[in-house]
């Protein structure tokens, strides 16, 4: 009888010994951790005692028995989670021992500490990855929440250190590329870096080897068959598990930045621990079990809660503008709510998350006064594009009045893009624009579609069906008259699409075609029109109601931290200012009597002079 050869992948926990780690092909994946109990929980612990008058050493060492428990847990959980990715081993390191090493390896040059746990004795640099909402795009290295700027943090530490060379300390480097601006930040400030000392080195840190920085760490972490160090390696600390202990640092929709836990719905942890995408909701759950089972032996043993203001303020920070969670709700209680709606949570989390990628790439200035332009810069019943050279160069200096605080001028109509970009030219506007009523939004050569009409070639082809049914006569592609196009001749039955149109569709022409078509798409789904045969005109746009997408679009520009102040001369021109849109308009509006009393300007002049007029009056 052959005897069965044992093909179950292991798993092992091992405390790591000697300054070099090879990892062999019997080796599928490891994850490192540092014991940091003594770090993360000593604050939560302080917190809650005043709160109850309760004994901060007893309470402390409550919450460190309690960590030791859901580290083992935790434990458990990355042994399950990557069985599928073959021996795994997870590698444990205890941060005191790492933090004397790097002491003595700096031999009494001054310590310029990036790592938090080692904050004693050495001059602080508080900086942190920064990530969009669901941790899987980093955008920068930023100031750690509660922080100064790096500038600001960079120019005290040379001033204190006053020329002497100085050792860095960061607690892991991979490529080494995460610590560059930090280093920079530094080396522009004057302070001399005599050499890199970071605890946990994982493969050769090249990029800091080209800016000509010695790197001397206490573990270094290399492949001995030459496979890729970065696929088989990943770390983490115990408190980035726990919520509120510590986390991801993210910068949320209205600008604050934030710590979320490397779990489901906050983060995806297949992007910052390489948990395997088909379990990655399933360790979630595990996780937040173990959190909760963290919390409420807490409070058994307490007898009192641990509540969210007991935690890191930056994770309050998170669950407050994320969720609005009170800041008193019980910890325990939270995690239990994030298990019954983690999928819906995840969901928005992860298209906010892209969204905020997206509206990165735009380069968006932070304040923007934005210029409606039917109505609002010519009249509604322009027949050409023609502006009288005076009006231009009195627009031009009310615009550079206001780029000069620091407001960017930009344009934001119905109009398709490249219509409004030609404008822009004439007029001397070069900031932002919003096309096509809010669908899509434009600047520094980049677009971003918001909103999209669905099957926008077929709508078109029963257009022209309809129309060719009716024995009208289609032309070519119609630019408005503002823009320096030509009507449509509908009199003698001819009609065209408008030209340029991304994400909607129009139609210039006779009053019956467009009656027509308003009776063949009306009741229809996925999308709304806008039918008007008295001015030869119909239009599809997505969306339930086509007049409140360019109030969406500025509302959701504002709940992204810009400041917005929209020049109109309608109501498709106006949102509510509870929104933070703050809304003007130029004389002779058609707006209704509340819009009216929560206007922040309402000039009395009309076109063009009110939107100088206005321009003039913003601070």
């Amino acid at each position: 009888m052959k005897e069965q050869i044992d093909i179950t992948p292991k798993s092992e926990i091992k405390w790591p010994q000697g300054s070099k780690i090879e990892v062999g092909p019997d080796v599928d994946f490891i994850y490192i951790m540092r014991k940091d109990g003594k770090f993360a929980m000593p604050p939560i612990a302080q917190k809650m005692a005043t709160d109850y008058q309760l004994h901060e050493e007893v309470l402390t060492q409550t919450f460190l028995e309690e960590y030791d428990t859901f580290f083992a847990k935790l434990a458990d959980i990355f042994k399950w989670a990557y069985s599928s990715r073959g021996n795994f081993e997870l590698h444990l390191f205890d941060p005191d021992i790492l933090e004397s090493q790097v002491r003595l390896k700096s031999s009494g040059q001054p310590i310029v500490s990036l790592d938090p746990l080692m904050n004693q004795g050495v001059q602080e640099f508080g900086v942190s990855r920064g990530y969009f909402l669901g941790g899987t795009k980093d955008f920068d290295q930023v100031a750690r929440p509660g922080y100064s700027t790096l500038s600001n943090q960079s120019h005290d530490i040379a001033t204190s250190v006053n020329g002497h060379p100085v050792t860095v300390s960061e607690d892991d480097i991979f490529s080494g590329g995460s610590v560059i601006a930090s280093l920079n930040a530094l080396l522009e400030s004057g302070v001399a870096i005599n050499k890199v000392i970071p605890g946990i080195q994982i493969g050769k840190p090249k990029k800091l080897s080209d800016m000509g920085l010695s790197v001397d760490p206490i573990i270094e972490y290399q492949t001995t068959d030459g496979a890729d160090i970065f696929s088989k390696l990943d770390l983490g600390d115990p408190r980035d598990y726990l919520l509120g202990a510590s986390g991801l640092v993210i910068k949320l929709p209205n600008g604050e930045y934030g710590r979320a836990p490397y779990i489901l719905p906050f983060v995806s942890t297949t992007a910052r621990a390489g948990i395997p995408v088909e379990i990655e909701n399933e360790f979630a759950l595990k996780a937040l079990q173990a959190n909760f089972e963290f919390f409420n032996t807490v409070q058994d043993k307490t007898g009192k809660p641990v509540l969210l203001k007991h935690m890191d303020h930056s994770f309050l920070v998170y669950m407050h503008q994320m969720y609005g969670v009170d800041p008193n709700t019980e910890m325990g209680q939270i995690t239990a709510w994030l298990m019954e709606n983690i999928d819906g949570f995840w969901e928005t989390t992860k298209k906010q998350g892209e969204f905020q990628e997206k509206l990165a790439l735009l380069k968006l200035p932070e304040d923007i006064v934005f210029l409606d332009v039917n109505g609002t810069l010519f009249p509604d019943d322009a027949v050409t594009g023609y502006i009288p050279e005076d009006d231009i160069a009195l627009l031009n200096q009310a615009v550079a009045t206001v780029k000069s605080k620091g407001l960017a001028v930009g344009l934001c109509s119905d109009s398709p893009l490249p219509q409004l970009q030609e404008i822009a030219k004439k007029l001397g506007v070069d900031g932002p624009i919003i096309a096509e009523n809010g669908n899509i939004i434009f600047n520094d050569g980049q677009a971003l579609t918001l909103n999209e009409l669905p099957e926008i070639e077929t709508h078109k082809n029963k257009i022209i069906k309809q129309a060719k049914k009716l024995g009208f006569q289609q032309t070519e592609d119609c630019t408005a008259p503002e823009f320096g196009g030509k009507q449509v001749d509908v009199n003698n039955s001819q009609w065209s699409f408008g030209a340029n149109r991304k994400t909607s569709v129009t139609v210039f022409g006779p009053s019956q075609l467009i009656d027509q078509l308003g009776l063949y798409f009306n009741h229809q789904q996925g999308f709304n029109t806008d039918c008007s045969p008295e001015y030869n005109f119909f239009a599809i746009h997505p969306g339930e109601n086509y007049k409140q997408n360019k109030g969406y679009t500025l509302n959701t520009l504002s709940a992204y931290g810009h400041n917005i102040v929209m020049v109109g001369n309608s109501m498709s021109d106006w949102v509510e200012p509870e929104h933070g849109v703050v809304c003007a308009f130029v004389g002779g509006a058609r707006i209704n009597g509340n819009a009216t009393n929560k206007a922040g300007y309402i000039s009395d002049k009309p076109t063009m002079k009110g939107v100088i007029d206005i321009l003039e009056k913003i601070q």
